[in-house]
């Protein structure tokens, strides 16, 4: 059995592989080619942190196997990562584990692919402003992936804690700054009313800007809140967009910011225009016109996590990377 580590995994893969791994996922998922168990959440600290155990199998590639990931929000106090998390891949013909990753870099990496994948399809074409909510691990890979799929020039970041966005933007502009420039906010509306593209990646139970800001033709994703009670965008957003998400199953589980106003009766499950393995496979339209407000919700699947990990694995073993527990 192997272990990769998050400087081994960065070595292995791109996130423009990443992405076209993750539209080859959403085709599979179309085509109900995949197995996908509800994940099991454990709530602690007064169901302030989580705890989420996902398995998937996708047979057409062999992908099957586990991602342990914890959602620890009180962990900025603490000068930690608020989330972490292990993959371990499963060989499907004799049941043995092959390998063990550190998940933390990969959950990043498959959730910026996915809103990739989604804003290919989803955003107008000429866009080019995009701001973003949150200023974690997260957002890093979702400028990642904005910039793999639209010629961005101006990203503006807002985070709670300032210093947050200052130093991504700081960083951002060291890596990016010849092609693309990148502004720390200190308001919400900073983030919002020029963007083109928004991205939600926080961890706040309640929405993080006002939706009447939002201009005709933004295209919006939202991927931090993935409990029934939280919510990153408000009724307005949810009221104006066509509302696309990775999962029907998945989201009307897990993303309150479509079950609280379908509780509330603002919207109907017919809003819901599509999943991303029907948009993949064109079996459903998405953006129609260059003045729809498009809003894409994702609670995220282990069966990307698990896509993902496999193709490093054999990287990996091609190369000869990773530490053999086996022989520790």
């Amino acid at each position: 059995m192997k272990f990769l580590g998050k400087t081994d995994i960065r070595q292995l893969i791109s996130m423009k592989e990443s992405i076209q791994i993750i539209r080859e996922v959403f085709s599979e998922i179309g085509k109900n080619h995949v197995i996908l168990p509800e994940r099991t959440v454990i709530d602690l600290n007064n169901g302030n942190d989580s705890v989420l155990f996902m398995p998937a199998y996708l047979p057409k590639e062999g992908d099957l196997g586990i991602k342990i990931v914890t959602v620890f929000p009180s962990n900025i106090s603490r000068n930690m990562p608020t989330i972490s998390a292990v993959i371990l891949l499963v060989d499907q013909k004799n049941g043995q584990v092959i390998s063990a990753m550190e998940g933390g870099y990969i959950t990043a990496l498959r959730t910026g692919a996915v809103s990739g994948v989604a804003t290919d399809l989803l955003a107008r074409q000429d866009a080019q402003n995009l701001g973003i909510f949150g200023a974690g691990v997260q957002a890093r890979s979702q400028i990642e992936a904005m910039l793999e799929v639209r010629e961005i020039k101006h990203v503006v970041i807002y985070d709670i804690t300032k210093e947050f966005a200052i130093k991504l933007a700081d960083d951002m502009n060291e890596y990016y700054g010849d092609n693309c420039y990148f502004q720390p906010v200190e308001t919400t509306e900073e983030a919002v009313v020029n963007s083109d593209i928004i991205v939600t990646a926080t961890t706040s139970k309640s929405p993080v800007f006002d939706g009447s800001l939002v201009k005709k033709g933004t295209h919006i994703n939202s991927i931090g809140s993935f409990k029934p009670q939280n919510r990153e965008v408000d009724d307005l957003v949810i009221q104006k967009a066509k509302i696309f998400v990775d999962s029907y199953d998945c989201s009307l589980k897990e993303a309150g910011d479509l079950i609280i106003p379908l509780e509330k009766g603002i919207i109907s499950r017919g809003n819901i225009k599509a999943d991303l393995g029907e948009l993949v496979l064109g079996k459903k339209k998405g953006r129609e016109n260059d003045q729809e407000i498009t809003f894409f919700k994702s609670v995220g699947m282990a069966v990307q996590d698990i896509a993902v990990a496999r193709t490093i694995d054999e990287k990996a073993r091609k190369k000869n990377m990773g530490i053999d527990i086996n022989n520790l």
